[in-house]
């Protein structure tokens, strides 16, 4: 890759970081200061499993209504909570009036919106954080080292700050759903992405020279890109379907990195390991892996900084050994 070449790469990829970065940024300011549902409903504007002190249960809702307007519009209009335009979105302390179907009655039920959660901005600062400590480690490979591994780390990184910062940018109103598909189609990517990073790391194994592999792989993904576009055109107000689609996808890709890396550790010299800085890699992943199984076993959780610090593990690893491949000339 010329040095021009690189150059250019590496300013349009700061440039992408310093956008996704401050429109990420402006979501986590809009989301502190708006108002916070926490599940009034569910997905059909049922009202189910009333909790006792809750907002619904302190705004006048009885387990079993039915919304069936807000501020006089029609909620098979309105679509999600999430997709409702902007000027229903509810700032903190302001009201919205609903209309319930209790019991074959129409009664309206005011709601005065509380801030968000303390699990809630929790929630959005560790994904902003996670997707900022992918690229800066990315950005920080692609642009100290010029290897196909640390370039694909810099895609990795580039995807994964535009996944959390879709996720978490501002409030759009009913293009929520096109930010909230791309946000998905992102997520999704970036394991593509790291099952390449592992295909080429520390050196290529023989499928990454497999058209048939790679169509499988992108095509999938590919497929996955039709389905969120016709269900923007289909049913452009509901959302509902997207997790059934993607979850096993994402677990099929997981898997097949899974199995790569067993390949890698099985079939690689263990000088080439040593020296490549996979076993700074495979340590980083028994690190993240360990500590969230252990939380997850043990029903814990981990607070704000050692939940990003836990993740951080992985590209840091990664963008050490690239580094570290590169300076003993092994790439």
């Amino acid at each position: 890759m010329g040095s021009a070449n690189v150059r250019s790469q590496g300013v349009f990829m700061l440039v992408v970081a310093v956008a996704i970065t401050v429109w990420g940024s402006i979501g986590l300011y809009q989301g502190l200061n708006s108002g916070f549902s926490g599940g009034l409903y569910d997905p059909d504007y049922r009202v189910v499993g009333l909790r006792r002190g809750g907002l619904a249960d302190r705004s006048g809702f009885k387990s079993g209504d039915r919304v069936i307007s807000v501020e006089g519009r029609p909620v098979e209009e309105l679509g999600m909570e999430s997709r409702w335009p902007r000027s229903l979105a509810p700032g903190i302390g302001e009201t919205r009036r609903f209309v319930v179907e209790r019991k074959g009655e129409r009664i309206s039920v005011d709601v005065v919106f509380p801030p968000p959660s303390a699990a809630a901005v929790e929630n959005r600062l560790r994904a902003g954080l996670v997707g900022l400590v992918f690229l800066l480690f990315g950005l920080w490979a692609i642009l100290t080292v010029r290897t196909s591994p640390a370039q694909t780390l810099g895609q990795i990184g580039l995807t994964a700050g535009v996944a959390a910062a879709l996720g978490i940018g501002p409030n759009l109103g009913i293009w929520n759903g096109v930010t909230g598909h791309i946000a998905t189609a992102a997520d999704v990517f970036l394991f593509i992405l790291l099952l390449r990073f592992f295909v080429i790391f520390p050196v290529p194994k023989p499928v990454s020279k497999s058209r048939i592999a790679a169509w499988l792989v992108y095509g999938a993904w590919g497929c996955l890109l039709v389905f969120l576009l016709l269900e923007l055109i289909v049913h452009p107000a509901l959302y509902y379907t997207t997790g059934s689609v993607v979850s096993p996808l994402m677990l099929t890709y997981v898997l097949l990195i899974f199995l790569v890396v067993i390949h890698t550790v099985v079939k690689t010299p263990r000088k080439q390991l040593r020296e490549s800085g996979m076993y700074w890699v495979l340590g980083g992943l028994a690190v993240s892996i360990a500590i969230f199984a252990a939380t997850f076993a043990l029903s814990l959780r981990l607070p704000l900084w050692a939940s990003v610090a836990t993740t951080a593990v992985i590209p840091l690893t990664m963008a050490l050994a690239v580094r570290k491949q590169a300076t003993l000339g092994l790439a």
